[in-house]
């Protein structure tokens, strides 16, 4: 009986063995297969992409039937991305982007797509201009649930520019490139996708000629400065103002300064505008010392700027040419660009060394764009410029206690506060209620001639 009972413990302990081999084997033959069609689904993506020739090919053919084709160019930058990340993190993301960009504008919708340069890519198919936003929108979507995946959010931003055409008269030269003036306007509106359309063309013909032009409107002193005061809270006397440029083109007379911004930043001109910019307002100071030293003005500089090794020294050159207070003037870091921890090291040293010979240091539209806490503990700032935003969104309970909090965490790390975009009287309120030390705003002050501020401040 035992030795039967033996039997049956063996037997059932060799059934045991040999199906946990067998669910090893399949586990292993499982994750084996997983891989090797991963592998060949990523291989089937790259084939899948074709040369430039046959889309342009492909765009020709229908073209001589009138059918309709959409051309779509996709704007992929990637360069902050692997400044900050890793290489391998950075292809990871390419890699999905890819797949996703594939997925929408391919297989979906029996469309091709091919590789532009290092980065971007362009894309045909039949699709009509109903169709093809939803398209795209698709795609931006799965493509942010990716960025968020990874926590790059902040760091990439792609952009669709397209046209949709049934002439057979348009080459696939012209196309394309309006589908490239389509995704620049994207990027300056800062929206997702834009088509080209006989308007929003003039309007690139436009920004393309500001670029070619910038260097020379500066070179030719065609900017003229204009302040907008900063106000005490308690008092609503002016302790000093910003310093606004404003562009009399020698072709388009008076431009906006969206248009000639963007075009020193595309045009890779910040500093030579900034310190450009800086110096006209030391020459500004220094015509009337004696009433001009008791306030404050300040001008914005772009994080590449304060880059600058020799940023110091221009500076301190400046005041003394001129011979002006250093008290006198002030520097805004713009949060215009994200910085690499190299390059984050040189601005606080930069910031640390003018804070130190008497100049004050703005953080600028603190609560939006690329500013963040750390900036707070990472340079050296006498004042946080609280973005219009926050200000205005301070009228709601929620809104409120964002801005007292964000208030209470300065003025706990010793820095002064000032809230922009202080426009109604109840904005001065919440303003002034939540601790704020300085404003500036419409309701006291918009941006103005350099002559009716010398008249405010001799009034004073």
């Amino acid at each position: 009986m035992n030795i039967q009972n033996c039997n049956i413990f063996q037997s059932s302990y060799v059934i045991v063995t040999i199906l946990i081999v067998v669910l090893i084997g399949m586990v292993f033959f499982g994750v084996y297969f997983m891989k090797k069609s991963v592998k060949i689904s990523k291989g089937a993506v790259e084939k899948s992409f074709c040369s430039l020739h046959k889309i342009e090919s492909d765009f020709m053919k229908t073209g001589a039937s009138r059918k309709n084709r959409t051309v779509v160019y996709i704007s992929v930058p990637l360069g902050a991305l692997k400044r900050l990340n890793s290489g391998t993190k950075a292809n990871r993301i390419y890699d999905q982007l890819k797949y996703i960009l594939f997925k929408h504008l391919c297989i979906s919708i029996d469309g091709d797509i091919a590789v532009s340069g290092s980065e971007n890519f362009i894309a045909l198919n039949s699709l009509k201009t109903e169709e093809i936003a939803p398209c795209i929108e698709k795609c931006l979507e799965e493509i942010n649930d990716k960025f968020v995946e990874y926590d790059v959010v902040h760091l990439v931003r792609i952009r669709f520019g397209y046209i949709c055409t049934s002439s057979n008269e348009i080459s696939f030269e012209t196309a394309l490139n309006r589908a490239k003036e389509a995704c620049s306007i994207a990027e300056e509106q800062d929206v997702g996708y834009c088509q080209w359309d006989t308007s929003n063309g003039k309007e690139f013909e436009r920004k393309m000629k500001m670029e070619n032009n910038i260097q020379s409107e500066i070179d030719n002193n065609h900017f003229y400065l204009e302040y907008q005061p900063i106000v005490n809270t308690k008092t609503s006397g002016i302790i000093g103002a910003e310093v606004l440029t404003r562009l009399n083109s020698a072709s388009e007379g008076i431009l906006p300064p969206y248009l000639y911004l963007a075009a020193v930043n595309n045009v890779g001109l910040n500093k030579k505008f900034d310190y450009y910019v800086f110096e006209k307002n030391c020459k500004w100071i220094s015509s009337d010392i004696q009433t001009r030293s008791k306030y404050m003005f300040s001008v914005n500089f772009s994080r590449q700027t304060l880059c600058d090794q020799n940023l110091v020294d221009f500076v301190m050159q400046c005041i003394q040419t001129y011979g002006i207070n250093a008290s006198s003037v002030a520097i805004e870091i713009l949060e215009d660009t994200n910085l690499t921890e190299d390059e984050k090291s040189t601005v606080t040293k930069n910031l640390t060394r003018l804070k130190g010979k008497g100049i004050t240091i703005l953080l600028d539209d603190f609560g939006k764009g690329y500013t963040s806490f750390s900036d707070l503990t990472d340079f050296s700032i006498d004042i946080v410029k609280i973005d219009r935003s926050i200000t205005q969104g301070a009228v709601e309970q929620a809104g409120f206690l964002i801005l007292k909090n964000i208030i209470k965490t300065a003025h706990d790390l010793g820095y002064k506060t000032l809230c922009e975009g202080v426009e109604t009287e109840e904005h001065r309120k919440v303003v002034a209620a939540a601790g704020c030390d300085m404003i500036q705003g419409y309701y006291f002050h918009r941006p103005m001639p350099v002559a009716k501020l010398e008249t405010l401040l001799i009034k004073k």
